[in-house]
């Protein structure tokens, strides 16, 4: 709560429009001053492909919408570019010679934690092209993971009609659904990893 990030970088010589720039920090409305853009949230890190911090994602503690908030497009970070965790899966993936892409960055962490280390996640914005030519240097068949609710299978088609223009041959997609009420977090959580390599072995082709 309050304004932890802006004192604590204030304190150590970054300057108020960097924080801004960066979109750590919101400007004040009406005269007043800025204040912390993640406040009452849990913040994860959002890397590119070096490893390098470009970005944040933070989840709400307690009630309160938004649930999730990312941090906006900055000259370091376009969402619609990059993908979350892919840092981390490049090796794991290009090993596997298979890429998971899940929902959000939770559901990356529950994967990872599941033992799954090649598994990604779009930043809070429906599949976009780039980001599946990404997917694509690394696997040539991605499997997609959505939630088996309305929401998700809508998602799944969004990106289906997405990537049918760009194919090329050896390229596709594969899509598993997850149960109704439940993600692969849940899965995880719930069933284990085994029942999880199930949802994955199910993957139906684009």
């Amino acid at each position: 709560p309050g304004n932890v990030v802006k004192s604590k970088l204030i304190a150590r010589g970054v300057k108020e429009d960097v924080l801004l720039e960066s979109r750590l920090l919101s400007p004040g409305r009406d005269g007043r001053e800025s204040f912390d853009f993640f406040r009452s949230r849990v913040v994860f890190p959002i890397m590119d492909t070096r490893g390098r911090p470009v970005a944040f994602g933070g989840r709400i503690m307690g009630t309160g919408e938004p649930k999730y908030l990312n941090s906006a497009d900055t000259p370091l970070f376009h969402k619609g570019h990059m993908l979350y965790g892919l840092h981390m899966a490049r090796g794991p993936a290009a090993e596997a010679r298979e890429i998971i892409v899940v929902e959000g960055y939770m559901d990356v962490i529950a994967l990872v934690q599941a033992g799954f280390h090649n598994v990604v996640a779009p930043l809070g914005t429906a599949m976009t092209e780039a980001q599946i030519k990404l997917l694509w240097r690394t696997a040539r068949e991605p499997v997609l993971c959505f939630d088996g609710d309305a929401a998700g299978q809508k998602a799944a088609l969004r990106v289906a009609e997405r990537a049918l223009p760009i194919l090329n041959p050896g390229f596709s997609l594969r899509f598993t659904m997850m149960p109704p009420g439940e993600d692969p977090d849940d899965i995880c959580r719930r069933r284990g990893s085994g029942a999880m390599n199930e949802f994955l072995a199910q993957a139906l082709p684009l």
